[in-house]
């Protein structure tokens, strides 16, 4: 899964990278500006955002404050990592529920220039949230079990 997030991640930042070239490129080269690029730039983003935030949490790359993994023993620092997980996944489960909500009342709604349903972007939320939940209980096992999960990003 990790690989699979990672690669989909990458495709979608080269993706994001010829689109906004290829707006440059029109727009000043060829004084003929793409209508859809800046829409579909916008929602790469978001789906890179989340899908990067999945990942973020896998890798356990978030900002955080490391003061704790220094001021505690190794045993209560690993039962804070599991109660700041499980905190984490219950706010994961509310976003999930109200993502897929708001996917029923936001599905008819066109987006402006590319003439998509906008739950295409929007779809990122929890999908991306359910990525980060599956990741999140990931680091909550590994604490329990009192093993560390690799933080080497492999593609």
């Amino acid at each position: 899964m990790d690989r699979a997030v990672n690669w989909f991640l990458a495709l979608l930042m080269a993706a994001m990278v010829v689109i906004i070239a290829a707006q440059v490129w029109y727009r000043f080269v060829l004084n003929d500006p793409l209508s859809w690029s800046e829409e579909a730039g916008r929602y790469l983003f978001v789906w890179i955002s989340f899908m990067g935030a999945a990942a973020g949490v896998r890798y356990q790359m978030h900002l955080g404050i490391d003061l704790m993994d220094k001021i505690l023993t190794p045993g209560l620092y690993r039962w804070v990592v599991v109660v700041v997980n499980l905190i984490i996944e219950v706010f994961l489960v509310i976003i999930v529920y109200w993502g897929f909500k708001i996917l029923g009342v936001i599905k008819f709604q066109e987006s402006a220039s590319m003439h998509i349903s906008m739950a295409y972007p929007y779809l990122a939320v929890p999908v991306g949230s359910i990525f980060m939940f599956i990741n999140s209980a990931r680091v909550l096992v590994a604490a329990l079990r009192n093993k560390t999960l690799d933080r080497e990003v492999r593609i």
